[in-house]
């Protein structure tokens, strides 16, 4: 399994603010079908969302998205599983968008047929336990991408487009709504061994809303 795993440290970069807009880049590289999480920042403006990223340990609880992360022995069937816990910072109707922006054209076929993205968005309903503690569980699910892991190649024929006009209306009742994105990233079980080596950047993953009407 040497010649399937590395160890790599990855500088992950993460600004927490008010947004409208959103932008995650993610540089990836296949080495002997490793991969590396080489960039994590966000680009922000506006005042519709405020968005917090967290990453799944290896229990599978997700914690905040630290300053620094190592990933090891990444294999085919593994994925990298995040969570974009988004808050409304207005009581106006929202639409949200999620895209792949920049997907580079140069990227190889082969490695593009089998990276791997599964998604799906929830609203989240606040719960306050006897003792006065809240947490927040998913409630409706609004999006998703039917439980399957799509092959990058229909995002990237599908001009980077996630879901968009995604209507948060109906779960929403003041500002400081909150929802969930769900994204795993990786690559399949069956990716062939030729795609060892490849590499090529991942373009940036932008969330953004608008309000509706």
């Amino acid at each position: 399994m040497k010649k399937y795993s590395s160890l790599i440290k990855n500088l992950i970069m993460v600004v927490a603010s008010a947004l409208t807009l959103v932008a995650v880049s993610f540089a990836w590289f296949t080495t002997n079908f490793s991969t590396n999480l080489n960039e994590y920042k966000a680009s922000i403006s506006g005042e519709t969302l405020k968005v917090n990223f967290y990453q799944a340990d290896e229990s599978g609880k997700y914690q905040p998205l630290p300053g620094n992360i190592e990933l090891t022995d990444f294999v085919p069937g593994e994925y990298n599983k995040y969570k974009f816990e988004v808050t409304t910072k207005t009581a106006d109707k929202l639409k949200m968008n999620f895209s792949i922006d920049d997907l580079p054209a140069d990227m190889p076929e082969e490695l593009r047929d089998n990276v791997r993205i599964k998604y799906s968005v929830y609203s989240l309903i606040k719960k306050t336990a006897s003792n006065g503690t809240i947490s927040y569980v998913n409630g409706t699910q609004l999006a998703s991408s039917g439980g399957e892991y799509v092959p990058l190649t229909e995002i990237y024929n599908n001009g980077g487009k996630i879901f968009s006009a995604l209507s948060l209306a109906n779960q929403q009742s003041s500002s400081a709504d909150r929802f969930a994105i769900y994204y795993e990233i990786g690559l399949s079980e069956e990716t062939p061994a030729s795609v060892g080596g490849s590499e090529s950047s991942l373009g940036s993953i932008n969330i953004s809303a608008q309000r509706i009407g």
